[in-house]
């Protein structure tokens, strides 16, 4: 898995970016970092929760941590769906310095997603709206049952984004964000008007900076942790999100530096231009249709991780493909390597969740065509084209994926007889289906997976074994690999305890990654 240092380039320009009026128009003009990584720390400009579920009694407790103790931050959380990595549910959390902003993620009495938040943290929209919204539908696919929907929202993954740091000020947002006794006003408050003015899209970075606003180019500072808690079950698997930093490799490959600010107001205003800041291919078109775009942009739909974080040159016509396929290419691996447990005595069963938070901007599906249809941004090729893609219903599937399984003794079966008396059925391909895919071990073929009760994107692999560890070899279409993150879930139950209780407990494991050779 590559770790290494995006290679963008350093230098300013605005080419491309004429004509828009909003802050990122001027990219290039402050930000002080050219590359983009994938750290180590754990802190990050954006992070990603790789899973979420609230199937089957599962419930998700997130809490997102700003290290920062100076700044404070203007994040975007945004949750998509595992099937397509369509957007089912975002908003804006301001962090104060040195804050934490807390929420669980259950399930409804209408089968639906919801998101409860206690924190005092401010939100827009508040708090209250938050509470009373379950995930929503509609950019899911409308021709499927009230139920098939519902399901849809309960898998899938999260997205962060620091869109822009605080600073400590007298005006504009922090005192208005600023905790005090506990509690933030998360309002305009006399003369200080900054809350509500960020509802309208400002003209350009300098009017986000100006003192009535008080917002100035994101820095570092953001961690997540994520906890998938069962408690009928009583199960539980936890994990940090994955960190992204923006860096200046000029001065060293981690030397940390600021993006661009990148702020959208979490309102329905359309975005003009909406290729200029995202290469989502519904909201830019495809090659053959690219000025009908399956959906209008809102200003909500942004940022996403194709939003220009970072200063560019000219040497890209479309730089937020540019940064879509940078950030694919620093988590692309060639294969995926983990242990599994079904050993029958202590009831363990696993399954392996695979995420690819980059697909969306290289392939998403169009539910309004007479069929549900892939569209590929052409311009994002690299890693996900119609080469190693196919459709399965209504679901952009990864097709000729081959693995290897071993038993704990290093026993692997044998290959198969590939020479065949013909005519006869071509073999068909392995298909891995769903942005956010479960991969269930010695499942039989169930409804749904035997730890995560996952069944929007499911596959099952019966090794014939009960216990060992299995490679997958992921096929890249113009690079041997595709960019994946994920790990094992483990479920166990162990009859005969030290203390003479019998209990269950719960594993995980991130997964081992072979790199793609530059």
């Amino acid at each position: 898995m590559k770790k290494n240092v995006l290679a963008l380039s350093i230098a300013t320009a605005v080419v491309g970016f004429a004509g828009s009026a909003h802050a990122i128009g001027t990219i290039g003009g402050t930000a002080t970092a050219n590359d983009l990584q994938f750290g180590n720390t754990g802190t990050g400009h954006m992070l990603l929760v790789p899973y979420f579920s609230t199937q089957d009694g599962n419930a998700n407790l997130l809490s997102l941590i700003n290290t920062d103790t100076v700044n404070g931050k203007a994040v975007k959380v945004r949750f998509r769906g595992a099937r397509n990595s369509d957007d089912v549910f975002d908003f804006q959390v301001f962090l104060s310095p040195g804050d934490v902003w807390t929420a669980n993620i259950s399930k409804n009495k209408d089968g639906l997603s919801y998101l409860k938040t206690e924190d005092n943290t401010c939100t827009k929209p508040s708090k209250a709206k938050i509470n009373d919204t379950p995930f929503i539908t509609s950019r899911l696919n409308p021709n499927v049952t009230a139920e098939e929907k519902a399901n849809n929202t309960r898998e899938g993954y999260v997205e962060i984004f620091n869109m822009a740091d605080i600073p400590k000020s007298t005006t504009g947002l922090y005192p208005l964000i600023k905790h005090a006794n506990s509690v933030a006003k998360c309002a305009d408050d006399g003369t200080n008007l900054a809350w509500s003015a960020i509802n309208k899209d400002l003209a350009n970075e300098a009017a986000y900076k100006n003192p009535a606003i008080g917002m100035t180019n994101p820095t570092t500072g953001l961690a997540a942790n994520w906890t998938i808690m069962n408690v009928p079950k009583a199960l539980s698997w936890s994990g940090a999100a994955t960190a992204i930093e923006a860096v200046n490799s000029a001065v060293n490959p981690s030397a940390l530096a600021s993006g661009n600010i990148v702020y959208f107001p979490q309102v329905s205003e359309p975005v003009t231009n909406p290729g200029t800041f995202s290469s989502d291919p519904l909201f830019v078109g495809s090659a053959a249709s690219p000025t009908t775009p399956a959906y209008a942009a809102a200003m909500y739909d942004l940022p996403d991780m194709s939003t220009p974080y970072t200063v560019y040159t000219a040497e890209s016509t479309n730089w937020p493909a540019d940064q879509a396929i940078k950030l694919a290419d620093a988590i692309t691996t060639r294969a995926v390597i983990n242990e599994f447990w079904t050993e029958p005595t202590i009831k363990a069963e696993t399954d392996w969740v695979f995420s690819m938070p980059t697909r969306r901007y290289a392939v998403a599906v169009d539910y309004s065509a007479t069929k549900p249809t892939a569209v590929y941004n052409t311009t994002v090729n690299k890693h996900f084209t119609s080469a190693n893609t196919v459709m399965n219903g209504d679901a952009v599937c990864v097709r000729n994926v081959t693995y290897t399984v071993w038993d704990r003794e290093e026993n692997s079966p044998a290959s198969p007889d590939d020479v065949v008396i013909s005519p006869g059925t071509p073999t068909a391909p392995t298909l891995f289906c769903g942005e956010t895919s479960v991969l269930s071990f010695n499942n039989a073929g169930a409804a749904q997976s035997a730890v995560l009760a996952a069944s929007v994107s499911l596959k099952d692999m019966d090794t014939g074994y009960a216990n060992g560890w299995a490679q997958l070899n992921t096929p890249g279409a113009r690079v041997a690999g595709l960019p994946i993150l994920g790990q094992a879930f483990v479920s166990a139950y162990n009859p005969s305890v030290a203390s003479g209780t019998a209990g269950n407990f719960g594993v995980n494991w991130g997964h081992r990654f072979v790199r793609v050779t530059p």
